[in-house]
C-alpha cells in the first residue's frame, strides 16, 4: 500500500468522540487505538533513512554505509580501507577568517616530487636512459626541505600541528596495524614504519626496537658485568656523549644490552679498560678478553649480508671508543676507521635523527679534535655534513641550540682544512700562480670569518655567557676573564668559536701586514678559552677542554699567563683518563723554556690521540710541526681500495648504490 492509499484510507476511518467515557488507561489497549499505532510505525519504516557519516569508500562504490566506527561492515567485507573525511562540494562557501593561521617556516620552499626515474627503474633499460642525478635535484631538494622545516619546528610542534588539524580523527579507531602509525611523517610517508628512518636503504629490526622502546624484561645477574656496565655509564659516556644531548649510550642502549651480547661485551671492554687506566692494579686483561670477543662477534656480522648495519655501526663505535683511550696495550683492529665506514654505510649525517645523528657527531668530534690539535686535514668534507648554514636566520626555536653547536663544528672543520690547504699551497712569489693562490686564501679567509662573526651576533642568549667578568675589576688571583656558563652545548661550541678565531689568526694571508691586529686576535681567544677552562667543572668536557688548552696556549706571551696555562692543564686532567704531560712538554718547546732537569718523556705519553697505530714525532725546533696525514683518509669508506676489515667484510643485500647516491642527502 503506497502512502496515497494510506492517506486515504486514514481520512475515510470513522472518527472517534473525544467526549467518550473510555479511560485513558484503556484507550491505549483498545483495538482502534493498536491499529492507530501499528500504522503509524509502519509508516515510519518504510521511509528511506539517509546515511549521514557514511566513509567515502562505500560513497564511492554508490553502497549504503552502516556507519560503524573504525572499519564499516562493507569494507571488512570486501578487504578495503575504510576511508573517512568529508567530500566538498564548494557549494557552502564561507569567507570568514580561518580561525588559526599557521605561519609558514623561513627558508621553505615549494618543490615537487618526481616519481619517474624510479617508475622508469621497473622497466628494462628505463632507468639507464636518465642522466646521472644531480646533487640539486627535486628528489633531493624535497628531502632537504623536509628536514630542515622538521628541525626548525620541532618534533613535538609538529605531532601537535597535525594532531591540531585532524583533531577528528583517531587513529586508534581503526582497524589497522599499529606500525601504520608512526608520528608527523606518517600523512607523508605511511609506509615507514618507527625506526626505518635510520637505514633508508634496508631494514634494521633493532633500530625499529629503538624507536619502539621495546626493552627486555630481564636483567643482568653477574655482578663484575653490572659493575664494568656502570663504570662505562658513569665515567666512559658522559665525555663520548659530549656531542649527544639524547645520551643514546649511557640512558638508552644499556637497557638492550641483555638481548645484544654484542653491545653487551663492547661496553664491558670500555668499563675496563677505564678502569685499568684510572687503576693500573686492576689489569687490563678483562678489558682485553670482552674486546676481543665483542670484535669477533662484529666480524661475524660483517661477513653475513643480512646483518643489522645499525646494530653493527653502534658496536664499531663503541669499540672504537675503546682504542681511543689512552692505554699501555696496543691493539690490532682499528675500529675508529671501521665506524666511519658503516656510519657512511648507514646513509647518516648531521640531519639523521635518534641513535644515527648521535654516532655521526661523536665520531666527527674525535676526528676533529684531532685534526685540529695536529694539523690534518679531515677526510669527511664537512661541506657533505648536512648542515644548515643559514646563520642570518636569528629565529630561535626549539632546540635551536643543537643546530648552532652543529654550526660552529661545521666552521671549525673548514677553517681546520684552510689552515691545511694554506700550508701545502706554495708557489714561487710574484708568479701568476701565487697571485691567484693568494686570492683565493683572501677570500676564503674572509668568507670563514664572516662566518665567525654571523655565528657570534646571532647565536640565542642562551648559548651566550651568563656572566663575562675581566680580572683587573674582580679581586681573583687569575689573569684569565671569569666566564660562566651553565649548559653543555653553549660550552662546547664556545670553545670551537674561539679555536676557530685562532686558526684563523694564525694563518692570514697576508699576515706580515696584519701582523699585530692578528696577535691581538689570537691573544684575546686564547685569554677567553683559558678563562672557560679554569671555571669548567663538567668532567665529561675534559677532553675538549685539553684539546683546546693545547691550542691556546700557544698564543700566550707573559710568563705568569703561561704558568698558569699549565697549572689548568694540570687540574683539568687530573682524575680523568687524558694524560697532560706531552701537551705540557709541547708548550714549553714552543714557548722556549728549559727542560726540566732530570725529566724523561714517555713516548706512551707522547700517544694521547684516537689513532694509536700511528707514530707521533715532535719536532725539536721552535715551532711544533705535526705534519702527519689522517689516517682516515682514503680508509673510511667501503668503496675505497684500502677499506676496514679486509677480507671479512661482505656488502650487505641493501647495496651501497643507494648510500653513494643518496648518502649525503638521507633524512
Amino acid at each position: 500500500m503506497n502512502l496515497t492509499t494510506r492517506a486515504q484510507s486514514k481520512s475515510q476511518s470513522p472518527r472517534v468522540d473525544s467526549r467518550t467515557s473510555t479511560p485513558k488507561s484503556q484507550k491505549g489497549n483498545s483495538p482502534r487505538a493498536a491499529g492507530t499505532n501499528r500504522k503509524k510505525s509502519d509508516l515510519s519504516d518504510t521511509k528511506a533513512k539517509r546515511v549521514r557519516t557514511g566513509c567515502l569508500t562505500c560513497r564511492e562504490r554508490h553502497l549504503k554505509c552502516d556507519e560503524a566506527l573504525g572499519r564499516c561492515l562493507n569494507c571488512r567485507k570486501s578487504d578495503r580501507i575504510c576511508r573517512r573525511g568529508v567530500r566538498l562540494n564548494f557549494i557552502d562557501i564561507q569567507t570568514v577568517a580561518p580561525p588559526h593561521i599557521i605561519d609558514r617556516p623561513k627558508g621553505a620552499k615549494v618543490t615537487f616530487r618526481d616519481d619517474s626515474r624510479f617508475i622508469a627503474s621497473e622497466y628494462v633499460g628505463g632507468f639507464e636512459r636518465y642522466p646521472p642525478p644531480q646533487p640539486e635535484s627535486p628528489v633531493q631538494d624535497r628531502q632537504l626541505l623536509h628536514q630542515d622545516a622538521f628541525n626548525a619546528l620541532g618534533a613535538d610542534y609538529l605531532t601537535s600541528l597535525f594532531q591540531s588539524v585532524a583533531h577528528s580523527f583517531d587513529p586508534t579507531g581503526f582497524d589497522v596495524p599499529h606500525d601504520f602509525i608512526v608520528g608527523p611523517d606518517t600523512w607523508h610517508e605511511p609506509h615507514i614504519v618507527p625506526g626505518d628512518e635510520l637505514l633508508p636503504h634496508g631494514t634494521s629490526n633493532f633500530a625499529r626496537k629503538l624507536a619502539m622502546k621495546q626493552y627486555s624484561s630481564s636483567s643482568l645477574s653477574d655482578p663484575e658485568q653490572i659493575f664494568l656496565l656502570q663504570t662505562f655509564v658513569e665515567a666512559v659516556g658522559p665525555w663520548m656523549e659530549s656531542m649527544d644531548p639524547m645520551r643514546h649510550f649511557t640512558q638508552t642502549l644499556p637497557y638492550y644490552t641483555v638481548e645484544e651480547p654484542m653491545l653487551l661485551k663492547a661496553f664491558l671492554a670500555c668499563g675496563a679498560r677505564h678502569l685499568s687506566v684510572v687503576n693500573p692494579s686492576y689489569g687490563d686483561e678483562k678489558a682485553t678478553r670482552y674486546y676481543e670477543m665483542a670484535t669477533q662477534d662484529l666480524m661475524s656480522l660483517i661477513q653475513d649480508p643480512n646483518r643489522d648495519s645499525v646494530l653493527c655501526a653502534a658496536a664499531a663505535l663503541i669499540l672504537s671508543i675503546y682504542e681511543s683511550i689512552p692505554s699501555q696495550s696496543t691493539t690490532k683492529i682499528n675500529h675508529t676507521t671501521g665506524s666511519r665506514a658503516l656510519i657512511r654505510e648507514c646513509g647518516w649525517n648531521s640531519k639523521t635523527p635518534g641513535l644515527g645523528g648521535a654516532c655521526f657527531w661523536i665520531n666527527i668530534s674525535m676526528e676533529l679534535l684531532s685534526c685540529l690539535r695536529y694539523g690534518w686535514s679531515l677526510s669527511w668534507d664537512p661541506d657533505t655534513w648536512g648542515v644548515d648554514m643559514h646563520i642570518d636566520n636569528v629565529h630561535h626555536f626549539p632546540k635551536s641550540e643543537e643546530l648552532w653547536l652543529h654550526r660552529i663544528l661545521h666552521i671549525c672543520g673548514k677553517v681546520s682544512n684552510f689552515r691545511v690547504q694554506s700550508q701545502n699551497q706554495q708557489s714561487p712569489n710574484g708568479t701568476d700562480a701565487h697571485m691567484g693562490q693568494l686570492s683565493q686564501k683572501l677570500q676564503d679567509w674572509g668568507h670563514y670569518n664572516s662566518w665567525c662573526d654571523q655565528w657570534a651576533k646571532n647565536t640565542p642568549p642562551s648559548m651566550q655567557p651568563l656572566g663575562h667578568v675581566q680580572p683587573w675589576p674582580s679581586n681573583t688571583q687569575s689573569v684569565f676573564p671569569t666566564i660562566w656558563m651553565t649548559k653543555r652545548p653553549a660550552i662546547i661550541a664556545q670553545f670551537f668559536y674561539h679555536i676557530a678565531r685562532i686558526l684563523l689568526a694564525r694563518n692570514h694571508p697576508m699576515e706580515p701586514d696584519f701582523r699585530t691586529e692578528m696577535k691581538e686576535m689570537q691573544q684575546a681567544h686564547a685569554y677567553d678559552i683559558c678563562g672557560l677552562a679554569v671555571h669548567l667543572k663538567d668532567r665529561g668536557l675534559a677532553n675538549i677542554s685539553i684539546s683546546c688548552l693545547a691550542i691556546a696556549a700557544e698564543s700566550l706571551e707573559s710568563r705568569e699567563a703561561q704558568e698558569e696555562a699549565l697549572r689548568i692543564l694540570t687540574a683539568t686532567a687530573k682524575d680523568t683518563i687524558w694524560s697532560a704531560q706531552s701537551i705540557e712538554n709541547e708548550l714549553r718547546q714552543h714557548w722556549g723554556w728549559p727542560p726540566p732537569p732530570h725529566e724523561t718523556v714517555d713516548p706512551m705519553q707522547m700517544h694521547n690521540s684516537h689513532y694509536h697505530e700511528l707514530d707521533q714525532t715532535i719536532s725539536k725546533g721552535p715551532e711544533i710541526s705535526l705534519r702527519l696525514s689522517n689516517p682516515l683518509l682514503g680508509m673510511s669508506d667501503f668503496s675505497a681500495e684500502k677499506h676496514p676489515y679486509q677480507g671479512l667484510y661482505i656488502a650487505p643485500h641493501h647495496t651501497l648504490d643507494q648510500y653513494h647516491q643518496y648518502g649525503s642527502y638521507i633524512l
